[in-house]
């Protein structure tokens, strides 16, 4: 029996995630990722089986990463602004390398019979309740806790997911959407914190 190469493992993984969350093709082969990393589609089916489970083993690696980014960032001592700021940063920086990871994990979330945790749950309820205290404080909008987040999350995944509606809407061209990523932080800041 062969010995998997752990090399050869992490650069098929590595490319799939290019593949489904750079390049947005959710639906690609293994011959299509087999392509894309310049190996043999035989190879794929060492390692992961399945287009499936090579699909679910990606989706796995992106969704905990991204849960380990942002409970870090909800986990400091930062004030609560710089705290939002970072968190801002965190989901940016992703969202510029894949794209289309949130639609991912949404259709992902969409189609489970059972709900995976997106997040320790303990993080989030302590960031509501500093939310909570902001609010109180009068340094953000009176409303629910998670409306605040709700918007945070909305303003920050939008440009993303509806980027090929509002390239044809508004008649950007890539670099003009990107110059429109790029100001992001401080426009949502804005509307955040009425600045």
């Amino acid at each position: 029996m062969a010995i998997k190469d752990n090399k050869t493992e992490q650069h098929i993984i590595d490319t799939a995630m290019h593949v489904f969350f750079t390049e947005g093709k959710l639906n690609a082969t293994t011959q299509d990722i087999a392509d894309a990393a310049g190996v043999n589609r035989t190879l794929i089916h060492y390692y992961f089986r399945s287009r499936d489970q090579l699909f679910d083993s990606v989706f796995e690696k992106a969704r905990l990463a991204a849960m380990i980014e942002s409970e870090a960032v909800l986990e400091t001592t930062l004030p609560f602004k710089k705290k939002t700021e970072k968190l801002i940063d965190v989901f940016l920086k992703r969202l510029k390398t894949y794209p289309f990871l949130e639609i991912a994990i949404t259709t992902g979330l969409n189609q489970m019979e059972t709900a995976f945790p997106a997040s320790n749950p303990k993080y989030m309820q302590q960031f509501l309740k500093e939310v909570q205290v902001e609010m109180n404080k009068g340094t953000i909008q009176k409303s629910k806790p998670v409306h605040f987040m709700i918007n945070l999350f909305s303003l920050i995944v939008y440009p993303f997911i509806v980027k090929p509606l509002n390239l044809q809407l508004f008649g950007l061209s890539e670099q003009e959407y990107e110059k429109i990523v790029n100001e992001r932080k401080k426009v949502i800041m804005g509307l955040l914190f009425s600045e």
